[in-house]
């Protein structure tokens, strides 16, 4: 086995950095076969389609494709010959183009804004019902770019608070977005319940530590969600049969309600992250029944967001 073909062999394996430079390019309008075809050349040097298409285990016809699409979008180049050769641009140049063609495109968007707008209103509605509820939409929400778009709208539209529950698990991949920055900036009242240690760096860490506090129910961290003036949340979905992040957004008066519930009654019960848990219970009197009490009304809540949750996962099945 020459030295080529064991770089080629070993190159796209889970504990090879070339693995994770490969997904971190999808973020850049790359398809995983592309940013792969691309990592290739840029390692292995000039090759032909047909080298590409048998080192990579890629279909011959996608190949040509690919390459097709990567020379569009001037990060790879052909070198003249029979039969014809590709080779890359290198890395940096690459991502300064990927970044001014993403650019560009938002540009031509944003130039267009104004005419759709005005086409919308030109055409007149048909079969409006005055008194038809605006109350109780719902919206799935699939893949991280869908949901931070619709989480940045939320914090920047917040007048009231924001009530933040999740894990650090939850939200690490949010980690080099302006979430948090909005979170950090925002003027409305910012309260967040999260897993935290202090010996290590966490997505809350420029977060005033009055806002935080720690989840004390381990049985509670399965649920994350956003809630937003009181008014409507975005739910995140565990799915382990879908790679993709899932959510819902609602603003269902009945659904944000109690999800506000359940968020005050972990609130109440939990300490900030710079409080001991004796310094938590000084001047508190948790009695037996007010504990069952809220045990009691939890358990409601569960049911509730459980059944509702059911009827949700039902539909977007049958979608």
């Amino acid at each position: 086995m020459t030295i080529t073909e064991t770089v080629e062999e070993g190159m796209f394996q889970t504990e090879n950095p070339i693995h994770e430079l490969n997904r971190m390019l999808v973020r850049y309008d790359l398809t995983p076969n592309q940013a792969k075809v691309y990592l290739f050349l840029s390692k292995i040097g000039v090759k032909t389609a047909s080298e590409i298409s048998k080192a990579l285990k890629i279909p011959r016809t996608e190949t040509y494709h690919l390459l097709s699409t990567l020379q569009q979008k001037g990060i790879i180049f052909s070198v003249f010959g029979k039969p014809t050769k590709f080779n890359a641009v290198g890395l940096e140049e690459s991502l300064e183009i990927l970044i001014n063609n993403e650019k560009n495109r938002i540009n031509e968007l944003e130039l267009g804004k104004s005419s759709l707008i005005k086409l919308w209103n030109i055409i007149p509605k048909y079969g409006e019902n005055e008194d038809e509820s605006q109350d109780n939409k719902f919206q799935s929400l699939q893949g991280r770019n869908s949901i931070l778009v619709k989480l940045e709208q939320m914090i920047k539209e917040s007048k009231e608070n924001i009530l933040v529950l999740g894990t650090e698990a939850d939200f690490k991949r949010f980690y080099f977005t302006e979430f948090t920055k909005l979170l950090n900036n925002t003027k409305s009242e910012l309260r967040i319940l999260t897993d935290h240690s202090s010996d290590k760096q966490h997505i809350f860490e420029s977060i005033l530590p009055k806002k935080v506090k720690k989840i004390e129910d381990k049985n509670r961290e399965d649920f994350c969600f956003i809630i937003k003036d009181d008014s409507e949340v975005i739910f995140f979905i565990s799915d382990n049969k879908v790679k993709e992040m899932l959510a819902v957004w609602t603003d269902s008066k009945a659904f944000v309600t109690t999800l506000r519930s359940l968020f005050s009654l972990m609130w109440k019960k939990s300490h900030h992250v710079n409080e001991t848990d004796a310094e938590s219970l000084l001047g508190s009197e948790i009695t037996y029944e007010h504990r069952l009490r809220e045990i009691e009304q939890e358990k409601r809540i569960l049911n509730y967001l459980q059944e509702h949750f059911q009827v949700l996962e039902n539909t977007r099945g049958r979608n």
